[in-house]
């Protein structure tokens, strides 16, 4: 019985995110189908989005696994639109997964969003979404606290991606996290630059020539 505990315990799934080093600078381009129309704005690919997807499973299972909500209670899982849809949708399809191939225990949902504004060229104009990825996390801390304000019981934060920043600035910790990443400006998997590269699936880094391609200018409005 013991050795079983201890199995159990080494197979935990961890909350906290895989961490991608600095050093790591993504694989070649030409190890993977890209669309032709970004080809040239890319640098690397630094997650394949087959990764993100076990990952994202992974983080299903963990938070099947952690909470434990009845009937008449439902867990209230809140997206972040525009750039939370994609990590949203597929989060929520695998924990539904567990539900329907688990026979001892379910676990209820109803489905919510929200919208903050969006990145305007290479910085957050008023906010970062909070499902897909956590930069400086002011607005995550803005936000968990205007939801406080309706009493829930608990609020959990899950962020496919927590950036290292260069400055240290992030002030904000998400409960659970898929990846942790370095401090490149990367897109794809509804991952947005200046609304362009959501269409992208893997996790790409963009070339400083694709950034300027895509700068929004002065005078220009991205909602």
């Amino acid at each position: 019985m013991a050795n079983s505990s201890k199995n159990m315990e080494q197979h935990h799934i961890e909350s906290s995110p895989l961490v991608i080093q600095d050093s790591f600078e993504g694989y070649p381009l030409n190890y993977f189908n890209l669309p032709l129309h970004y080809r040239d704005d890319l640098k690397s690919v630094l997650i394949p989005y087959g990764l993100v997807q076990d990952r994202i499973e992974a983080l299903a299972s963990r938070i099947f696994s952690d909470l434990h909500i009845h009937i008449p209670e439902q867990l209230i899982c809140m997206c972040v639109l525009k750039g939370g849809y994609r990590f949203f949708s597929d989060l929520v399809s695998k924990i539904q997964n567990e539900n329907r191939l688990r026979n001892d225990r379910s676990l209820p949902m109803s489905l919510e969003f929200i919208r903050v504004r969006s990145y305007v060229n290479d910085r957050s104009t008023d906010a970062i979404d909070i499902i897909d990825i956590i930069d400086t996390g002011v607005t995550m801390v803005a936000l968990k606290k205007e939801l406080e304000k309706y009493n829930p019981k608990t609020i959990h934060v899950v962020s496919l991606f927590t950036k290292r920043r260069k400055d240290k600035k992030c002030i904000f910790k998400p409960d659970y996290s898929g990846f942790e990443v370095p401090d490149h400006f990367i897109v794809g998997y509804a991952l947005d630059y200046n609304e362009y590269f959501r269409d992208l699936e893997h996790i790409c880094v963009m070339k400083e020539s694709g950034i300027t391609k895509y700068k929004v200018q002065d005078g220009d409005k991205v909602e």
